[in-house]
């Protein structure tokens, strides 16, 4: 069984060239096209409708680097990984861990855009950091990741910076306007900041990791952002959210704590504004708006961006600022 992204016939030439630019697209299978559908299969996960179903076979060599390793390795390796620049990351079991260094051969022999192979060993810490290995290739952590035309170089065991949001900030970029004021509130290396700034919106980036101004300050520069579009704030948001302004947009991608800021940064969104809340939320739970914000807050959309574990997804929440029940401080 092979996990594909659904996506609609009109939208299938976009999603191809995007899985083909974070090299995401499985070219050892073929696409699926099924009542309106098309479903791209896929080399690991990213955000988007998942169907795990049998795959079409292509007679072209897969890239599935599952299929270079011994057959008792193959049962208990991910397929999943994620790829940042030429890094391939990959999380391994406590049973396949003592098999690292064969499976690092194998990525490498598998996907010839990756030229070195990183333990992740998870996110920890205030700056939401991956902590990672070296285990094949150079002992160096800074690559340039290529996506939707632009250009994020960092060093990843430095900065906050998810290859699988490439899609997200896809489609926050399409529903954004020339002229908006945005608050990216945990900036990271500013892949969000990048791409809004680029069609016109003005920036405020935060983020307390100094590392994520020097990475962000490069990643403005290398995509031909001018100065006067973005400011960055090396600073914890709580700390510096009552002298800020209102906004138009506000992201709030921190996942594991974004609910904590939710109420205090509601206060900075113009009526008509729309905050885009990234949480990993239960599969079981269900996210009420009306139990953190009031009855000028409304949840317009709920989406899955991917699974995080057998029990979570990361999940986005657009919450609109509506218009009806603000009233005039005059009457």
């Amino acid at each position: 069984m092979l996990k594909h992204l659904k996506v609609p016939e009109s939208e299938a030439q976009e999603a191809k060239v995007f899985l083909e630019d974070c090299k995401a697209l499985n070219d050892g299978f073929l696409p699926i096209k099924k009542d309106g559908f098309v479903l791209w299969p896929l080399n690991f996960e990213v955000e988007g409708e998942i169907i795990v179903c049998t795959g079409l076979q292509s007679k072209r060599v897969s890239r599935d680097y599952r299929l270079k390793l011994p057959s008792k390795i193959r049962k208990i390796v991910p397929r999943a990984f994620d790829i940042f620049g030429n890094i391939a990351i990959v999380k391994l079991s406590d049973e396949s861990f003592e098999y690292s260094k064969i499976i690092a051969e194998s990525l490498l022999a598998s996907n010839s855009n990756v030229d070195r192979v990183a333990l992740d060993l998870g996110v920890k810490g205030e700056y939401r950091i991956r902590e990672l290995e070296m285990i094949a290739g150079e002992s160096d952590f800074v690559s340039i990741h290529k996506e939707n035309g632009f250009e994020f170089e960092l060093d990843i065991s430095k900065v906050y910076f998810s290859p699988r949001l490439a899609m997200e900030r896809k489609r926050v970029y399409d529903l954004s306007m020339d002229g908006e004021q945005v608050l990216d509130a945990f900036a990271g290396a500013s892949p969000f900041s990048v791409a809004l700034a680029s069609k016109g919106c003005n920036i405020t980036a935060v983020d307390s990791n100094p590392q994520a101004e020097l990475w962000s300050n490069n990643n403005f520069q290398l995509n031909g952002i001018p100065k006067s579009k973005y400011t960055f704030i090396c600073s914890r948001i709580e700390d510096l959210v009552s002298s800020l302004p209102d906004y138009d947009r506000i992201i709030m991608n921190n996942p594991m704590n974004s609910l904590s800021y939710l109420e205090s940064l509601s206060h900075k969104l113009k009526s008509g504004g729309v905050i885009h809340l990234y949480n990993i939320i239960d599969k079981s739970e269900k996210f009420e708006i009306q139990d953190f914000l009031g009855s000028e807050f409304e949840c317009v959309l709920e989406r899955e961006v991917h699974p995080y574990s057998p029990q979570s997804s990361l999940k986005v929440f657009d919450i609109l600022k509506s218009f009806s029940n603000v009233q005039s401080t005059n009457q």
